[in-house]
């Protein structure tokens, strides 16, 4: 019987990409198997992605899209083992860069080599998180993005995080973690499964996909001088040892939002909350990955 692969496709996911290319290196890639492609319509997608899912059973899910289509997918899946494969065409793919998908060729490579990696997954009340997710500046700017609405683009994304830079501000958290209770203050909170952005910024220097533990870095720089400090140790990969950073490791976590900061996950901006409680499901889903372990 001939195995069966689902191409779930974002078709307006990042811009200036060539999606038929690709879909025909794709069905060279697929050979004998069944290849269907199920495009995303920003409407019910999860539950007609995970009816699909069920009826048809297909062998490998490929994802063409960026963190945001690949958590809609994950979180449409269930307790299925179907191995999963990116196709790194979003506007973030940050991710498929945290298991060395850096474009549409390491996504074949990854697919051909057929090697696997079982990822941690984070429950963030009742959503899942797969790679990054923040209180704060970071969440701030992708709310300012999405509220653009006569422009899009790098330049709405130039003016977006030029009205943030001009807004940034400290906000208070409460933090529970392995038996502690934290008060701190963050320009940025992070809570953290991968261990870098999408710009290739590493802004979790210990963090593994597959360790079963997530990590919350608190990023509160006074200034541009410590802003400068925190950018070139985030492209040095030494975050951890910056003066102005904290950072801590745990397998659950609840953390209080009192000032209201926004919260995004996976690119994705949540509703108002004051409050989260974070836990690490180890070892929940598979990934085609090119990194050595």
């Amino acid at each position: 019987m001939k195995s069966k692969i689902l191409y779930v496709l974002n078709p307006v996911s990042g811009s200036g990409i060539d999606r038929d290319a690709i879909l025909i290196s794709l069905e060279k890639l697929a050979g004998d198997s069944q290849f269907e492609v199920f495009e995303t319509k920003g409407k019910n997608d999860p539950k007609q992605i995970r009816e699909k899912i069920l009826k048809d059973k297909p062998d490998q899910l490929w994802i063409g899209g960026g963190d945001g289509t690949i958590r809609m997918v994950a979180s449409a899946m269930g307790n299925t083992d179907i191995p999963l494969a990116i196709i790194p065409i979003g506007s973030a793919n940050g991710l498929a860069k945290c298991l060395e998908i850096n474009d549409t060729e390491d996504a074949f490579s990854a697919i051909r080599s057929g090697k696997t990696q079982k990822l941690d997954v984070l429950k963030i009340n009742n959503e899942i998180c797969l790679h990054l997710s923040d209180f704060g500046f970071n969440a701030g700017l992708i709310k300012k993005f999405e509220e653009e609405e006569s422009e899009r683009g790098m330049m709405a994304y130039f003016r977006s995080s030029l009205k943030q830079f001009q807004e940034m501000k400290p906000y208070s958290f409460q933090i529970k973690i392995n038996g502690d209770e934290i008060k701190t203050q963050a320009k940025m909170l992070i809570i953290a499964n991968g261990d870098r952005y999408g710009t290739g910024a590493i802004i979790n220097p210990a963090g593994k996909l597959d360790d079963g533990k997530l990590e919350i870095i608190a990023l509160n720089p006074d200034g541009i001088d410590e802003m400068a400090e925190i950018s070139v140790a985030m492209f040095r990969g030494n975050l951890d040892e910056s003066e102005v950073v904290q950072i801590w490791s745990g397998e659950e976590a609840v953390i209080s939002n009192p000032d209201g900061a926004d919260l995004q996950i996976d690119g994705e901006i949540m509703p108002e909350t004051d409050r989260i409680e974070v836990i690490c499901e180890a070892n929940k889903l598979r990934f085609f990955s090119l990194k050595e372990n």
